[in-house]
Parts: C-alpha cells; sequence; structure tokens
C-alpha cells in the first residue's frame, strides 16, 4: 500500500479537515490518517491543532513543485544498518586513528580467537572496500616505503560507515545519503 502524504496535502489545500474527515476521504482508519499527519507534521508539511490539520506554506510549495513526499528516513538519516561488521569496525578505527593499514585495522575488527582462513576472508573484505572507499574520497592511500599499504581519512562523514556495494560498484554514505559510483 502506497503512503498517502501527498493526497493528504492535496485535500489540505482547500482549507482545514478534521482526522476523520482525511479518513473518510482517503478510504484508511482515522489511526492510519492521524500516522499521515504526525508524519507530515514532523516535516513541516502541515500542522494540527485539537484534531483540525491546515496545510503550511512548505506544504504549499512542495505540492505547486510537485515534490514527491515520502515515507521512511530523509537523507543522511545514519541509520547504520550493520554496527558489528567488519567494515563499520575499520570504519570506526579510521575516525580515531586517522592512519591505518589492513594489519592494523583487523585485530580491532576481529576477535583474539578468529580461525585463520576467517582471518584471510576479513583481510581481503577489508582491502576491497578501503580501496572503494579511496575511489570515493574518503581515504587517500599513503606512499610506501617498503611496507604494507596505509591509508589516511582525508573525508570524515561522520558516526556511520559508508556502504560499499560491490555489484552495483557505488559507496553510500549514510549519514550524508550522497552515491559515489566508482
Amino acid at each position: 500500500m502506497a503512503w498517502r502524504g501527498l493526497d493528504i496535502l492535496r485535500l489540505l489545500a482547500g482549507g482545514p479537515k478534521l482526522t476523520r474527515e482525511l479518513a473518510e476521504a482517503l478510504g484508511v482508519g482515522v489511526e492510519g490518517a492521524r500516522d499521515i499527519c504526525k508524519r507530515l507534521a514532523a516535516r513541516g508539511l502541515m500542522q494540527s491543532v485539537e484534531g483540525v490539520h491546515g496545510i503550511t506554506e512548505a506544504g504549499t510549495q512542495a505540492l505547486a513543485g510537485g515534490a514527491e513526499v515520502v515515507s521512511g528516513p530523509g537523507k543522511g538519516g545514519c541509520a547504520e544498518r550493520y554496527k558489528g561488521s567488519l567494515r563499520a569496525k575499520a570504519w570506526r578505527g579510521f575516525r580515531i586513528r586517522r592512519k591505518a593499514g589492513v594489519d592494523e585495522l583487523l585485530p580491532l575488527a576481529l576477535g583474539p580467537e578468529t580461525k585463520p582462513e576467517a582471518e584471510a576472508k576479513a583481510r581481503q573484505n577489508l582491502d576491497c572496500y578501503l580501496r572503494a572507499l579511496t575511489k570515493a574520497g574518503f581515504l587517500s592511500e599513503l606512499p610506501r616505503r617498503g611496507g604494507p599499504a596505509r591509508w589516511v581519512l582525508v573525508r570524515d562523514s561522520g558516526p556511520c560507515a559508508p556502504a560499499w556495494n560491490k555489484a552495483q560498484r557505488t559507496v553510500t554514505d549514510a549519514n550524508t545519503g550522497e552515491v559515489h559510483h566508482v
């Protein structure tokens, strides 16, 4: 079922309405209409006073501009899905240390009793992730002086780790909502 936020704004453009009137016009329950109104009010698109709802100037502009009003988190809501993942732990390590390599990040991200097979897989995963972050502009690879590769954090966008989608070749920053094609 589609979210009915835009439909409510269209109804309110004709004048203030009661929750019951909105529910009847949309064919939804009163609780459903009340929930949609709360979400629209939180975005500043409408205002409600004692069950009477009216559209705001921002709501009128959104309606006139043909803006799509959808439910769900806004851009940069930082809804990190895998806080305990290898990549999230590596990102936190970079935010603390500012410079690091795979050998320095693996002990932080893995437990002390990790099997060699799992460590090899994690090393490969982390190396791929760091190279993707480099291409997206979050990290910069430091010049090598005979040792393994190391990186420096050049763009710290926030606490949530950027997400690398290998299939689509994109890095999505959960802090800002930006998508970088690499």
